[in-house]
């Protein structure tokens, strides 16, 4: 849990920033040492924080408010309460068992009496199809559509219709990080701009081709692009095995974790030679599968690759781990 260090003569200079680009942790308090305060933030964030020492907290305060448990107790069974929620705009969302569905009215209000800067409680049921469709049910409050702040880009878009995952704030900062002045990135599965939005915000790219299929999300790509003020985004409604401009890109984005069949595309995208971004859901036994495609669809490209980073965006399910492989294609 990362925070930025600060002399205490600038530190409410900090917070009102941090704060104001969305990227103040909440759940923790602000702390003081000696000469020095404390202020929390989200991971992938530390570089809007350029000039100030950035620290792992190993013991954080955190915000103390009633839990969930805490307000149901009583009348609905503890071991049906969720653990956790997500928060996206002025919406949770939530997941349920389906013994906890049964008290899908009580934990949704809860969660509104917790939470009253928030307008609606939808129940997440997962996602469907490459479309990656929402499945999800509203059990409090009313509302779909939200914008969402994070790392000083805003998502508008609607839960019943399109997804969005918190879990990944962090990789797509990481690649906004990584392209450099110049660089042409074709963003293969834009969605809603999760990958476009931060690389148009925060590096200097010349173009980005945000290629997207579904239309509800579509129409979210072409609202982000105004809502954020960015020019250099062309977008581009249709398959991305079919509209993929090709020999273009130096940096080839594939967010979506079942795209195994599109990296020929993804190749052809590629001026020449340029780095790709593979995501894939892997179990734990076959961990380095998502390398062996890489290079398997390289080899038939007639394409070499040079595997620059493996790493892990997340837990997808128990044993399962949704991860990315950074190539370079030469």
């Amino acid at each position: 849990m990362k925070a930025v260090r600060v002399p205490k003569e600038r530190a409410e200079d900090v917070r009102r920033f941090a704060e104001k680009i969305g990227v103040k942790d909440k759940g923790r308090l602000i702390t003081t040492k000696e000469d020095f305060v404390e202020i929390p933030i989200v991971d992938g964030s530390e570089h809007f924080f350029e000039g100030y020492e950035i620290v792992e907290q190993k013991e954080p305060v955190f915000a103390s408010k009633k839990n969930l448990k805490q307000v149901l107790k009583g009348n609905v069974p503890d071991e049906v309460i969720p653990s956790s929620y997500k928060v996206i705009g002025d919406i949770i969302m939530v997941k349920l068992t389906e013994n906890a569905r049964r008290y899908a009215r009580q934990i949704g209000k809860a969660l509104l009496d917790l939470n009253p800067k928030c307008k609606a409680v939808w129940c997440d049921y997962g996602r469907e199809g490459m479309l990656r469709k929402p499945k999800v049910e509203l059990i409090a409050g009313e509302g779909s559509e939200t914008v969402h702040r994070e790392n000083g880009c805003k998502f508008k878009l609607d839960v019943a219709r399109v997804m969005f995952s918190l879990g990944n704030q962090a990789e797509r900062m990481r690649v906004a990080g990584l392209v450099e002045e110049g660089e042409v990135v074709v963003d293969m599965f834009a969605g809603i701009g999760y990958f476009t939005i931060p690389i148009a915000v925060h590096s200097k790219a010349e173009r980005i081709y945000a290629v997207e299929i579904n239309p509800d999300s579509y129409k979210y790509l072409l609202e982000n692009i105004k809502l954020n003020d960015v020019r250099n985004v062309i977008p581009i409604l249709g398959d991305s095995m079919f509209v993929t401009p090709e020999r273009v890109a130096n940096r080839v984005i594939m967010g979506h974790i079942y795209c195994q069949d599109f990296l020929p595309a993804a190749i052809r995208a590629l001026d020449g030679r340029g780095i790709i971004h593979y995501h894939e859901s892997t179990p734990e036994a076959v961990i380095d599968r998502p390398i062996r495609r890489v290079e398997r669809a390289c080899s038939k490209a007639g394409k070499k690759c040079k595997i620059l980073n493996f790493r892990k965006v997340k837990n997808y399910s128990p044993g399962v781990y949704h991860v990315v492989v950074d190539a370079e294609v030469y």
